[in-house]
């Protein structure tokens, strides 16, 4: 018998896992507090339009759904255009791929069409007006309360809390021992306004005022979308029109009938605020001086401001997001501000990752039980960096957008993205046209900002004028190739003696007093005694550190006896470090602190190279040091050991979990003889076959080596 799921909330994240989960087999019954929207309609007055992106639209895909949502539903908008004080407009594209562009969609109207789709699934059944009021956790049951008062409590092999921000499920877990929880207001709130559609469908320019950068179109100059009546619209479509104001902002983004919906972002106390506007006189004339282009398309402004809501911004976090079989979705574990467009998408990512883990888990109580870890485990970091992430980007849309010197770094990183793809790829490419986890872009648009700021220190704004367009291209290209050579991911580094083909990555961490390391060990550290730049003939230091510093070579004396045919460092057979090698990015993310298995390594059985390098991506900062790295496990070990490996590396400080004792892995290594490589720094680095350089100093007796690990392709 099919198992059977209880949906709590039939929201966007409700609807698609109904489908998703009844297209695996599950029976799903969804409940929902509010009427039918199929019969009702939707209402609007307290929802943000939303932005899908890539993310969410993979989260359609894996449900059959992309295709009648991006004919239905989508506008895609490639960039912002940006309304100044003076009503010119600038437009700030997204990407230098006109393909790239975020979509706007309804809210309501994208959730009628979810669920219409879940309810043409055989194996969903919906009930409407049922609000929950209680759940039982161990017990995996739920409790609604109908229309006429009664109640209802149902029972399944699975509860999922998909209701929203203020979730009755996680109210439930809140009252758990040992259940975190924490909520976040901004001070500012939003209020959704109005622009109708052009009287008549007559041709519309960009915007308002004068636009600087031209009408969007798509790629060779051909209308973004075909099917959309241009005419029908009083501003460019195609475009998230921002109007930034320093402490606030309003936005508006299209909707396929020719209309905008705008939301106002605003303080709710002060001068400029939503408390200081209460007569139609005041929010004309307020709008009138700060958003004056955009109020002779708002006909009906005073009347919407006064009778819509206004609404909280608040970012929820918690943790576990399972007790028992009842697991947090979307909003419900991870509330988050709209300003990175992200929060559907984070959702809906959520949605399709606990599908695949109860997909992969066998179909037995302890199989369910390690798919709901793994999936809160996956997804937990991930919902946090976003979280951060639209904070940031909130202060970026407001105050920044506008600004020259923003405007100039965009410049600088977008130039550079046009000559390094491979190396640079702008942090909001990466949350919203790819599906590259949040941790990874966050972090991957740390390092870039870093990089700009190196750019920008040496190239300030006003130097593209000063040295002309090509000089100042050459030296962004220099100063980058610089930059990006310092950052502690893999560097890649033109060999010129090997060929224009060939080239060298520097897949070692840089050595610094801010290198992480063993908690107990000696960090490095570095006296100079002798120092030219003090007027010395030369410059001469000593250092101290740990010899487990960084990318290191452990010898078989760190974890064996002499007795066990243990031997120092400068013992270990130098051939083991140089040689052909194989890199292997694992199938999919593992879970903190766990160990890796031979199913968790594609194309296990392919290998034929005798150096074999994990990259579990599950450290990914060399300076920050996380205790829950992922490790080897004695079955992996000996499964490459059978295929005649002799080395192994991995870009974690052990081969062991941190807390070992025994340390299996280790003591399953010294068994067949292999030699470890520790701290690599894998990240960025393709899966494939390379020549591995890393030997280590010969140091008498010692227990491991930092090495220079470098792959040559």
């Amino acid at each position: 018998m099919s198992r059977h799921a209880v949906i709590v909330g039939n929201g966007l994240a409700g609807a698609l896992l109904a489908v998703l989960l009844a297209k695996d087999g599950w029976r799903v019954s969804l409940y929902e507090r509010r009427g039918d929207p199929r019969a009702k309609g939707y209402i609007g007055g307290r929802s943000i339009n939303l932005a899908l992106s890539a993310r969410g639209l993979a989260g359609l895909a894996a449900a059959g759904l992309d295709r009648v949502v991006r004919e239905r539903d989508l506008i895609p908008m490639p960039g912002r255009m940006i309304h100044t004080r003076d009503g010119s407009t600038v437009f700030q594209p997204y990407s230098h791929d006109p393909k790239d562009a975020i979509n706007s969609v309804s809210r309501g109207g994208l959730n009628l069409t979810l669920i219409r789709a879940a309810g043409e699934q055989p194996d969903v059944t919906m009930h409407f007006d049922h609000q929950c009021i209680e759940a039982d956790l161990e017990e995996s049951t739920a409790t609604f309360q109908r229309s006429d008062g009664s109640h209802v409590t149902v029972g399944a092999d699975l509860v999922v809390g998909s209701d929203g921000a203020f979730s009755a499920i996680r109210g439930v877990m809140q009252r758990m021992d040992r259940f975190d929880y924490a909520q976040s207001y901004l001070g500012h709130g939003y209020k959704e306004l109005h622009i109708p559609p052009r009287d008549g469908g007559a041709p519309t320019a960009a915007s308002a005022g004068s636009t600087r950068a031209g009408r969007v179109v798509g790629p060779n100059g051909a209308p973004l979308n075909a099917r959309l009546d241009a005419s029908l619209f009083r501003m460019e479509p195609h475009a998230l029109h921002i109007w930034p104001r320093g402490g606030s902002m309003m936005i508006a983004l299209p909707n396929r009938d020719g209309s905008f919906t705008c939301t106002l972002f605003w303080p709710f106390e002060g001068e400029h605020s939503f408390a200081g506007l209460r007569t139609p006189g005041d929010i004309e004339r307020f709008f009138a001086e700060q958003y004056a282009d955009a109020v002779p398309h708002m006909p009906t402004l005073a009347a919407d401001y006064m009778a819509n809501p206004t609404s909280s911004l608040v970012t929820v976090r918690c943790w576990p997001w399972v007790r028992g079989r009842t697991v947090l979705v979307g909003d419900a574990a991870h509330a988050v501000v709209p300003f990175y467009g992200q929060g559907i998408n984070c959702g809906f990512e959520d949605c399709v990752e606990l599908v695949e883990r109860l997909r992969s888990a066998p179909d037995t109580d302890a199989g369910l039980d390690a798919a709901l870890d793994a999936y809160q485990h996956a997804r937990k970091p991930n919902a946090e960096a976003i979280a951060d992430m639209a904070l940031d980007n909130f202060v970026e849309m407001r105050d920044k957008t506008g600004r020259p010197e923003f405007l100039y770094r965009k410049n600088v990183e977008q130039t550079l993205h046009a000559m390094f793809p491979d190396r640079v790829t702008p942090q909001y490419n990466l949350v919203s046209f790819s599906t590259v986890p949040y941790v990874e872009a966050r972090q991957r648009g740390d390092d870039l900002a870093r990089v700009i700021d190196g750019v920008v220190a040496v190239l300030p704004m006003g130097s593209r004028e000063s040295l002309g367009e090509q000089q100042w291209a050459d030296r962004v290209r220099f100063m980058g190739m610089a930059r990006l050579g310092s950052l502690d991911g893999a560097q890649l580094v033109p060999h010129p003696h090997l060929g224009p083909a060939a080239a060298l990555l520097d897949v070692s961490p840089l050595i610094s007093p801010s290198l992480g390391v063993w908690p107990g060990d000696n960090a490095f550290s570095r006296e100079v005694l002798l120092d030219t730049e003090r007027g010395d003939n030369i410059t001469l230091s000593t250092i101290r550190t740990t010899v487990h510093l960084g990318s290191h070579a452990d010898a078989s004396n760190h974890y064996g006896k002499a007795s066990e045919g243990a031997v120092g460092i400068d013992r270990m057979p130098l051939g083991h470090y140089i040689g052909p090698c194989r890199v292997v990015a694992l199938a999919r993310p593992c879970v903190p602190g766990s160990r890796v298995t031979p199913a968790d390594l594609p194309g296990l059985d392919e290998i034929r190279e005798p150096r074999v390098l994990i990259r579990t991506d599950s450290f990914p900062d060399p300076d920050r040091w996380n205790a829950d790295f992922a490790a080897l496990s004695v079955e992996l070990v000996d499964a490459l050991a059978a295929r005649g490996v002799i080395t192994i590396g991995i870009d974690t400080p052990s081969v062991d979990l941190h807390d070992s004792k025994d340390l299996p892995a280790h003591r399953a290594i010294l068994g067949h003889g292999i030699a470890i490589l520790e701290g690599l720094v894998l990240r960025g680095v393709e899966a494939g076959v390379y020549e591995l350089i890393a030997p280590p100093l010969r140091l008498e007796g010692a227990d491991a080596s930092p090495v220079r690990a470098i792959l040559r392709r």
